[in-house]
């Protein structure tokens, strides 16, 4: 695949992983205690996109593996204030804009005009089609005709249960994406292919975006810090339930037939 470009250099969930660095910043750092517990570094309020984060870039990871012909792109800075579209893949089948949803645990119901995760309904369809809606100005704009499909990629979930595909978004498990994309019909010549990817490409298509965006920036890495942080206090926690666990055990063995 090539990797070659500008905007096609921005890493996924980097968007998102600003977010993370900019809420962890205000958090007061743990205290001794509270990291002999394993208690986790993130707030409340920080949680939900940093799992966001973990998921864009997890599902970046699987698209960035597509076969040559394919062109992919991550954290697209689109319309007004933070908004970005997670990831962009071009190829022979399209343009398909993908928006990773990470449900870690939970169980996830996807109907003709809803998406429910355990039981709420989300936004996420209304969502992919103005994100769709977007990139199909781009290429007008541009003078270019291509098929853009709108995809929600839904990572982690318990349970996918899909009562009805909805008409103009298609919702898969992220783990099926790269072979679902490359099974979609071939339906734009190559020149059109190349015209595309170097609208994407290039910077003055979007709206301006902030600092370096590539794998060695510091908000990727002040991110991958708060990443081992939190994988560090998980361990911590892990310890200490099976410390529980055999003290529990060492309690009761007496008691015990033999």
């Amino acid at each position: 695949m090539d990797n070659s470009g500008r905007m096609r250099d921005r890493v996924a969930g980097y968007a998102v992983m600003e977010q993370v660095v900019r809420l962890h910043g205000d958090v007061p750092p743990r205290s001794a205690v509270a990291r002999a517990f394993g208690v986790r570094p993130l707030s409340a309020g920080t949680r939900p996109w940093f799992d966001g984060a973990l998921g864009e870039r997890e599902v970046g990871a699987m698209l960035d593996r597509l076969p040559d012909g394919w062109t992919v792109f991550h954290a697209l800075p689109v319309g007004n204030g933070d908004a970005d579209i997670d990831h962009l893949v071009v190829g022979p089948g399209g343009v398909f804009v993908v928006n990773t949803k990470n449900h870690q645990g939970a169980e996830v119901w996807v109907g003709e005009r809803a998406v429910l995760v355990n039981g709420a309904k989300k936004p996420y369809l209304r969502n992919s089609e103005l994100e769709a809606s977007r990139i199909r100005q781009v290429l007008a704009t541009a003078g270019l005709v291509a098929p853009v499909n709108a995809v929600v990629a839904v990572l982690g979930a318990k349970k996918l249960t899909v009562r009805q595909q909805p008409a103009r978004v298609a919702v898969l498990a992220a783990g099926g994406l790269n072979r679902w994309l490359t099974r979609r019909p071939a339906g734009v010549d190559q020149a059109t292919v190349d015209a595309i990817v170097r609208i994407v490409d290039d910077p003055a298509t979007w709206r301006p975006a902030h600092g370096p965006s590539g794998a060695g920036s510091a908000t990727v890495e002040r991110f991958d810090a708060i990443a081992r942080e939190d994988r560090a206090a998980r361990v911590v926690r892990l310890g200490w339930l099976l410390a529980v666990a055999l003290s529990a055990l060492a309690v009761a063995l007496p008691f015990l037939p033999h």
